[in-house]
């Protein structure tokens, strides 16, 4: 069997035979119905496998329902819910129900936001757009992790918890046999150690466990833990450690800065305290810049000048961090400021946008839309041109698109490239009356 139908075999088994549900606490339209699509086209249940939640707290009643029920639970959920982010929600969870599972949706991912998932105990990241296969993929590393050596852990951890120190140790040693410098196997060994007392050997088994994956946070943090009130400065170097992997864990950053207090080295203590406020404040800032976007949404066709008040806003909150993926609201602003017949702004909008963006085709069509507005054709056909030099099928994105590269070659009497692109036009929609009639009108001109 290859891997993809073992994955999917993993997820039809979740959903058939345990009677697995899955929760999707999102408001992405489009990822809800990829979901569906997977579960009924790629997976074929038929089974109501499915349970969306608008907010936080119908997730949480669909969650507790389920986990009073005994029914298998994994829940998707947005990085961002309602412009907020969802930490808290997955900390309240994972407290309330240790072995939930649970998926984080993200648009963008960076190594800090990843490690800070984990931390969190997310057990799997996906970033979106996400295709059907990577979906079945992921679901089926968090419902069955794969292999012998998850078996292995999953006996291991059950010995230590119920007080078998050396049974335990017995199988990491197992896990080490099968995979040497196995991370999650010299974890096992350095909490059976740390539980037995021997200091020294689960220091230097987590030493081990950190040299052999960088990334794995959980060694240092039981480093940390191991010389916490015991030698300050080994307890300060792995908290440093983890936040120069982890940085957004705001929580961390004030406990550094509380043991250089203890410490009365009173100006490091600041500069993490000030950071501590300035990761706080980024989150917060997130909060609003995702509220306005929602709320300019709302007003964008029945009130542009409301639509461009709180597009400005997201705008302002990003500050000097804004980045491509803030495009999408640069474009939007500039529909909303055309809408007004401000085309002036529209295009100072856009020029700021190039300059995050310069190659971006998209933009440098609608700075030449808002060029035609304002009555400045020369200057309207120069951005068209530059569009086409990005992106040179950008006149087949949609019939509108054609169309008005079509009538502004024809009004500047640059014939035959606008008969291009209202054969274009009437290629997309055939049934377009204003495309036909202007292509019929463009031909009868030409042949004279």
């Amino acid at each position: 069997m290859s891997s993809t139908g073992m994955y999917d075999r993993i997820v039809h088994d979740y959903i058939e035979r345990d009677g697995g549900v899955i929760v999707l606490l999102s408001e992405d339209q489009l990822f809800q119905r990829t979901l569906r699509s997977t579960m009924t086209k790629i997976i074929g249940t038929k089974k109501d496998c499915l349970a969306f939640a608008g907010s936080t707290s119908s997730a949480v009643k669909l969650i507790k329902k389920c986990h009073e029920r005994n029914i298998p639970t994994v829940v998707f959920v947005e990085r961002v819910i309602a412009g907020k982010p969802s930490t808290d929600f997955i900390i309240a969870m994972k407290n309330l129900i240790p072995e939930l599972r649970t998926i984080v949706l993200v648009g963008e991912t960076r190594r800090e936001n990843i490690a800070y998932f984990y931390e969190l105990g997310v057990n799997n990241v996906i970033s979106k757009p996400a295709s059907m296969n990577n979906i079945i993929e992921k679901l089926a590393f968090t419902i069955k992790p794969q292999g012998k050596l998850s078996e292995l852990m999953s006996e291991g951890k059950t010995l230590l918890d119920g007080g078998d120190f050396q049974g335990a140790l017995k199988i990491s040693t197992k896990i080490l046999k099968i995979k040497p410098n196995s991370p999650a196997g010299l974890m096992l060994a350095g909490d059976c150690y740390l539980a037995m007392e021997d200091h020294n050997k689960a220091v230097k088994a987590y030493l081990q466990a950190h040299e052999s994956s960088r990334l794995y946070l959980e060694p240092l943090k039981k480093l940390a833990n191991v010389y916490e009130g015991v030698n300050e400065e080994e307890h300060l170097k792995y908290l440093k450690k983890l936040d120069r992997l982890s940085p957004l864990n705001t929580e961390r950053k004030c406990e550094i800065g509380a043991a250089h207090i203890r410490r009365k080295e009173m100006n490091m203590a600041e500069k993490y305290f000030d950071q501590a406020i300035e990761t706080a404040t980024q989150e917060a800032m997130s909060m609003v810049s995702g509220v306005a976007e929602r709320i300019a949404g709302a007003v964008a066709e029945s009130s542009p000048k409301m639509s461009e008040k709180y597009l400005h806003k997201v705008l302002e909150t990003k500050g000097a961090n804004l980045s491509k993926e803030d495009i999408a609201t640069f474009n939007k602003l500039g529909i909303a400021l055309r809408s007004q017949g401000k085309w002036r702004e529209a295009i100072d909008n856009y020029k700021r946008a190039l300059q995050i963006s310069p190659e971006d085709e998209g933009l440098h069509f609608n700075m030449g839309l808002a060029y035609r507005d304002g009555g400045e054709r020369r200057k309207a056909l120069e951005c068209f041109e530059k569009a086409l030099q990005c992106g040179p099928d950008l006149y087949k994105v949609s019939v509108n698109v054609a169309m008005h590269f079509g009538d502004l070659y024809s009004e500047m009497r640059r014939l035959d490239e606008a008969l291009r692109f209202y054969e274009e036009a009437v290629k997309i929609n055939p049934s377009s009356k204003v495309a036909k009639d202007k292509l019929a009108a463009l031909q009868k001109l030409l042949k004279g």
